[in-house]
Parts: structure tokens; C-alpha cells; sequence
């Protein structure tokens, strides 16, 4: 029995001993790291937990999961007060390239905590796991995150084509049409034909559309009908043939912020001044006709508003020559990037 009780009185001693060497605490801390990102090196960081108070002689070591170049002391704001007590508790000891130790000197009051590093690191972008441990009466861990580079960014990326279009539409834009038939001319009624220019566009700083004739409105035996002056009148029953309107696009232009105007802008120039009024169909050089300063929307298969009409319109007196007169009207378009 008495051997028995010794036994017992040995374990019971044993048992003492180790609760003697285990930490009072030991617990996870949450650890920050401020800045948490970088991309340039060196870089000055700041470690900062909650945790100890930590006796003389413990020591704190801060490690890295990736190699940096070096894990030195903050050289502008040198550690030397762990908890901001104006104490000087310690300071790095062994600088190295995936872990650091902070060594005590003098036992901290204060459980808000803060080390002072300075990491440098190469051009890879890398999250680096930070882990801090303190070993002695208090075993304080816990870990945050360094971002070097945009390690935790992704680049998403994508390409919009760019993009020009045109088509010569019927007045109802429901069909391509390239005739625009001015029928039997009277003397007495002005004759019209209309057509409509589709343009689309995704071209920063729009489109312009450029207009120019093979030649004026003639028939077989190079008999004319007078190409009418610059906002002119027109007069039934004169000979006369132009352009009577162009009407620009009231929707389609897309501005900043997704918000739609009405962008089309009809040009007016010397001798050629394309709006409400009478304008000839110059045949030496390509006009401007119309044009728009943001990118487009023609309006899909049918729209009224996100293109521009064209009217023709020809008059004849009398005496103007029997015949099938003709001309050909060519548009060119241009996307502005």
C-alpha cells in the first residue's frame, strides 16, 4: 500500500511540474497587417494584435510561408516599444528572408501590441501568409495576409470589336433599296422620292458621310435638268433638280452614361447646305452630308429615328426634253476613332 501511495504521490508531483510549464494562456489572436498590399518594395509594414502581457525573455517570431529578400526592422519607425507603453521591450534579432524574431527585454504592460517590419519582396505578384507566434508565458498566434503585386487581383479583360456599318434603306427602313424613282415629272407638282442612309457605329468619335454624283440628272441625249442653286425656291413648272430635305437621326447617339441625343448633324457648307432647304447634288467633289460625334445605333432591322431620311425632288417647265434621265448618287462613310 505504502509502495501504491508513493506511486501515486509521484504522479501527482509529475502532474504539478507540467502545469508549471505550461503557459498561462495560450490562445489565437487576430492578427492585422497594415499596409495589407503593395506594389513596390521595399515595403514598410505594421503587425498589430491583441494579446500577453508578455514577460521578459519571450520571444515573438514572425514568419513567412513565401521567402521575401529580407524581413528587417522598420528603419523610420524602428520597433523598440511592443506595446506602446513607452517602454523599450526588445527588438529584431536574426533578420532573414522567411522569418524574424523579436526578442524581450523588458516584460510588456499592455495587451495591444505592434511590430514594426520592413519587407522586401521581388516583382511577383504573391500573397504571403504571415504568421506570428509568441513562445513563453503567453503563447499569443494568428496570421493575416500580405498582398505583393495584385496576388489577390484579377484582371478581367475583354475586346469590343470595332464596328461600321451602312445601309441604303426605303423610306420605311423595312427593306435595302438602292433606286429612288422620281416618276413622270409635271410641270405643274414638284416630283419626290425619299430614301434613308442606316449608319451604325462604335467608333469613339462617330462617323461622317460623304455625298457626290456621276454627274447632273441627264437622259440619253445629254439633255439636263439644272442641278437648282443653294437654297433656292422651289418652282413647279421651272426646271430644277436637288436634294429638298435631309432629315437627321433623332435617336442613336450614345453620350457618357448610356444616356441617348440627338446627334446627327446634317452639314451645312458652301454651296451645299443639306437641312430644310433646296440643295444641289455636287458632282466634282464628295460632300459632307451628315454626321455624328459619338458612336451610333442604327436601330436594329427597322427605326425611324435612328436614321436619316434623304428627299429628292426635280421640276420641269414645257419645253424640257422627253427622256429617262438618271444619275448615280454615291455615299461614303467613315468611322471616326
Amino acid at each position: 500500500m505504502k509502495r501504491f501511495l508513493s506511486k501515486i504521490s509521484v504522479a501527482a508531483l509529475l502532474l504539478a511540474t507540467c502545469f508549471n510549464m505550461t503557459p498561462v494562456k495560450a490562445g489565437g489572436i487576430t492578427l492585422t497587417v497594415s499596409p495589407n498590399t503593395s506594389s513596390t518594395s521595399p515595403q514598410d509594414v505594421t503587425l498589430t494584435w491583441t494579446g500577453g502581457p508578455y514577460a521578459s525573455g519571450t520571444v515573438i517570431t514572425i514568419s513567412s510561408d513565401h521567402a521575401f529578400t529580407s524581413i528587417t526592422r522598420n528603419s523610420s519607425t524602428p520597433t523598440i516599444d511592443l506595446d506602446g507603453d513607452l517602454t523599450t521591450d526588445g527588438d529584431i534579432t536574426a533578420p532573414g528572408t522567411t522569418s524574424v524574431q523579436y526578442v524581450l527585454t523588458h516584460a510588456t504592460t499592455l495587451t495591444t501590441n505592434s511590430l514594426n517590419l520592413t519587407l522586401t519582396f521581388d516583382g511577383s505578384a504573391t500573397n504571403y501568409a504571415l504568421s506570428m507566434y509568441a513562445s513563453g508565458s503567453v503563447a499569443d498566434f494568428g496570421s493575416a495576409l500580405f498582398y505583393a503585386h495584385g496576388g489577390n487581383q484579377v484582371n478581367v479583360s475583354a475586346n469590343v470589336p470595332a464596328s461600321l456599318s451602312f445601309a441604303i434603306r426605303n423610306a420605311a427602313d423595312d427593306a435595302d433599296s438602292h433606286s429612288c424613282d422620281l416618276g413622270a415629272l409635271s410641270s405643274t407638282a414638284s416630283s419626290t422620292c425619299s430614301y434613308r442612309l442606316k449608319i451604325g457605329t462604335n467608333a469613339a468619335s462617330g462617323f461622317q458621310a460623304t455625298v457626290v454624283a456621276n454627274h447632273d440628272l441627264t437622259d440619253s441625249h445629254s439633255d439636263v435638268i439644272t442641278s437648282i442653286a443653294d437654297d433656292a425656291a422651289s418652282n413647279p413648272g421651272s426646271a430644277q433638280y436637288g436634294i429638298s430635305t435631309v432629315e437627321g437621326a433623332t435617336a442613336g447617339g450614345w453620350v457618357s452614361g448610356d444616356t441617348f441625343t440627338s446627334p446627327i448633324t446634317v452639314d451645312t457648307q458652301a454651296g451645299y447646305s443639306y437641312n430644310t432647304l433646296n440643295t444641289p447634288v455636287s458632282t466634282s467633289t464628295a460632300q459632307d452630308i451628315v454626321g455624328a460625334s459619338h458612336p451610333f445605333d442604327n436601330g436594329g432591322t427597322t427605326s425611324l429615328t435612328n436614321t436619316t431620311l434623304v428627299t429628292h425632288f426635280a421640276n420641269i417647265n414645257s419645253a424640257t426634253p422627253a427622256g429617262n434621265y438618271s444619275q448615280t448618287v454615291t455615299y461614303v462613310v467613315t468611322g471616326s476613332y
